[in-house]
């Protein structure tokens, strides 16, 4: 004996209004009572299924359709601007925009998108990338791309997410062109220090001293410390010309460069380690020791200002 199919039951509110004209029944047998116009407003493809004969309940027409309720429930209530539904994740968002697509609901599609985006961007840019190509969302795209600077080494082997199947291979192409070329504007960042604005640190901040160095009296003895006077590195700081870098510093900058080549994000300084370790050897300098803390912090801000600001000119090709 074959099994009993299962009752067909009446969607919750707002689509179980008896005074709905149609009918659409989803594919696990839930009956979602709606009105013709508003469909046929936000969807071609529904205006032209109601001219076709349709089997009725209670002389209510009754279309059947390949979603699920859940699919369904959502993509309906986006019909409606005073609903906003959240996704229970992001293969039923995807399901629900992939129904939007099917029937050419464009302005449905749209608002998914946003709240797609505004819900799952956090955890899942890769995927938000992907989806932001397939659906031509542009902005999202350049906002996805933008995200996934705090991927390490994006493009190896490694990087695969879950609607990598959904994506061209131009568009992962330009992904990776945009993450190369943010991590080449990031890097440069730290390789010299002439955007930096003298009012943020000045000529004497631990980091630093003229490379013609100040005398302390008649016998020309100078105020420098080691960590200075037997650096070799020389970086032009912002007006002040060319400047003897301390050691501790030169390697901060060192590893931060290699580091934003690989991430280039803002978060990539915030979380660097290298930042601690040279905090902690110039504490061990007697003269770098009582301004350290201070100048580094401010370099720091002002560093992830300008990573940032060069970061954000660099544009995500879409087409």
């Amino acid at each position: 004996m074959s099994g009993a199919k299962d009752p067909i039951i009446t969607a919750t509110a707002p689509f179980d209004n008896p005074d709905g004209d149609i009918i659409l029944r989803s594919a696990n047998g839930v009956d979602f009572h709606v009105f013709k116009l508003i469909l046929s407003l936000m969807s071609p493809v529904f205006k032209d299924m109601f001219t076709l004969p349709q089997n009725c309940v209670s002389s209510v027409p009754v279309i059947p359709l390949t979603e699920s309720s859940t699919t369904l429930e959502s993509l309906l209530l986006l019909c409606y601007p005073a609903a906003t539904p959240t996704f229970d994740s992001l293969d039923n968002a995807k399901a629900v925009m992939e129904a939007a697509k099917k029937y050419d609901m464009q302005a449905v599609l749209n608002r998914a998108g946003d709240l797609v985006m505004s819900q799952f961007l956090p955890t899942h840019f890769l995927d938000m990338y992907a989806l932001s190509c397939r659906f031509g969302w542009r902005h999202h795209a350049q906002t996805a791309a933008t995200r996934s600077l705090e991927i390490k080494n994006l493009g190896r082997p490694s990087t695969e997410f879950e609607n990598m199947h959904d994506i061209t291979a131009l568009d992962y192409h330009r992904l990776l062109i945009y993450h190369h070329a943010c991590g080449v504007a990031a890097q440069a960042a730290g390789k010299s220090l002439s955007w930096l604005n003298p009012t943020c640190l000045s000529r004497d901040a631990a980091m630093w001293s003229p490379s013609k160095p100040k005398r302390q009296d008649s016998f020309f003895h100078e105020i420098e410390c080691s960590c200075k006077a037997h650096a070799g590195s020389m970086l032009q700081v912002a007006n002040f010309g060319e400047m003897k870098i301390a050691s501790w510093f030169s390697a901060y900058l060192d590893s931060s460069r290699k580091e934003l080549w690989e991430r280039p994000s803002v978060s990539t300084i915030q979380e660097s380690a290298a930042y601690n370790s040279a905090v902690s050897s110039a504490s061990k300098c007697t003269t770098c020791c009582h301004t350290v803390t201070e100048s580094m912090n401010k370099f720091r801000a002002a560093y992830i200002a300008q990573v940032k600001k060069v970061v954000a000119a660099v544009k995500l090709v879409t087409s």
